[in-house]
């Protein structure tokens, strides 16, 4: 990749468009990713252990490894998920329950739609301040689609109605599934919802922008916020928030709702989102090296009087 990258990455603009406030102010660049070990950057998720810390995965290709990060994009070490193997690594989530914070490794990728199954990994979170090169024994959720194989690129956990929220990538619009978060054991997800709102690109688009614009409104990456009401969703081309009322399930708050949405430029392949641990930022990552890792304030759904449909 060209060391272009870095300068245009300097003149991003982010400008709000849609019904609701901008849910992101503009972005800085916290660092320009230049470790070849995260080249494939696809999953960002932040320690629950330690502030400005956060797990990365890269996707296919490579191992079982999840890179122990900080906030300027540093690999502080790599440390191997005992006990799991990757298929497609695409998808990474973060969360706390029970006093422990646990990982949740999405190995959901499936270009072909030929998978049987995806697979979750449930491992709790190593010692960010330690020293491992091994995680506990991970344990392992096999997952079928009630409508066939999907490609999916993001996962998260939702700790207030005790689920797993799964997006799919390649269908239009992109459809939303859920299994329990503490389910063990072979599971049949629950189609949830479609998520209508997100723009697809017009014939004229794809015509200016040759064959990769068809595919720029694809999910890579969604993370809920700390109060759980505001559904942060990543596709190539920008950042949507979905919201819901406090209590109401997700099935019920996203058909038909147009989410606000925040454009990204100049990032070549935008597949890495996560929250820091006290949801002040947002972290953007993509994969290639040399490229930026975006930073925005957030902007929670109390301070934009966006609460809700």
């Amino acid at each position: 990749m060209s060391s272009a990258w870095l300068f245009l990455g300097i003149g991003l603009l982010a400008q709000a468009s849609g019904p609701a406030p901008a849910p992101v102010g503009r972005p800085a660049i916290a660092t320009v990713m230049t470790d070849t070990r995260l080249s494939e950057l696809s999953g960002l998720a932040a320690s629950r252990r330690q502030r400005d810390r956060f797990w990365a995965l890269n996707d296919s290709g490579d191992g079982a490894s999840l890179y122990l990060i900080d906030g300027r994009g540093h690999v502080l070490r790599e440390v191997t998920v005992d006990g799991a193997e990757n298929r497609d690594w695409e998808a990474l989530a973060s969360y706390e329950r029970d006093g422990k914070a646990w990982l949740l490794v999405g190995d959901v990728g499936d270009n072909g739609a030929l998978r049987d199954h995806i697979t979750l990994w449930r491992v709790e979170e190593p010692d960010p301040a330690g020293k491992p090169v091994r995680t506990r024994p991970a344990e392992r959720i096999d997952v079928r689609y009630p409508d066939g194989p999907r490609d999916s690129e993001a996962i998260t956990v939702d700790t207030a109605r005790n689920e797993v929220l799964i997006f799919s990538k390649r269908t239009v619009p992109a459809v939303v599934y859920r299994i329990a978060l503490d389910a063990t054991g072979p599971q049949l997800a629950e189609r949830v919802a479609s998520l209508d709102g997100i723009p697809q690109p017009s014939e004229e688009e794809i015509a200016r922008g040759g064959r990769v614009a068809r595919f720029r409104a694809q999910v890579t990456a969604a993370s809920l916020d700390c109060s759980g009401e505001g559904l942060m969703v990543l596709s190539y081309d920008a950042l949507h928030r979905y919201r819901r009322q406090p209590g109401q399930d997700w099935a019920e708050a996203l058909p038909g709702q147009v989410p606000a949405r925040v454009p990204l430029r100049l990032l070549p392949q935008a597949e890495a989102m996560s929250f820091d641990a006290s949801c002040r930022n947002l972290y953007v990552g993509s994969e290639r090296v040399p490229v930026p890792l975006l930073r925005y304030r957030y902007r929670p759904l109390s301070a934009t009087g966006d609460s809700g449909r």
